[in-house]
């Protein structure tokens, strides 16, 4: 599976979408679909986490910008909408629409996204000590 998905934490606080060689949007979304189970068992709020790093694509599939808003989006009421991206660079976050800290606004929340796993690790944190509101 081009996508598969697993709880970071023993909490269930987040879900991690991790790429896995070629994909496409289909794959991406077929596995957020599939978590819906997952999601339902998990301790809100739930942050996701879109793990780019086993991707075999040279770049992010056509339509990127409109998808990339979607990691965020509130599907389960379980879900914070606040999502980490990690495996993208600096320069295609920022085409994407990040700003300088590397955040992008979505209707539903957030998208940051993490320049390594120490960057993620602390994004983390910083969710986890300060819940979203309402």
């Amino acid at each position: 599976m081009p996508f598969r998905f697993a709880w970071r934490d023993q909490q269930k606080n987040v879900m991690v979408y991790s790429a896995d060689g070629q994909w496409n949007w289909r794959d991406y979304h077929h596995a957020a679909r599939a978590s819906a189970f997952a999601l339902m068992a998990g301790q809100p709020p739930v942050d996701c986490v879109i793990d780019l790093r086993g991707s075999a694509r040279p770049q992010l599939p056509a339509g990127a910008a409109a998808h990339v808003r979607s990691f965020a989006r509130k599907t389960q009421a379980n879900l914070s909408g606040r999502a980490a991206v990690i495996g993208l660079d600096a320069a295609e976050a920022a085409r994407l629409g990040a700003d300088a800290a590397g955040m992008l606004p979505t209707a539903d929340g957030m998208v940051t996204f993490a320049r390594d796993e120490a960057a993620l690790a602390r994004i983390l944190a910083g969710w986890a000590a300060a819940p979203p509101a309402g």
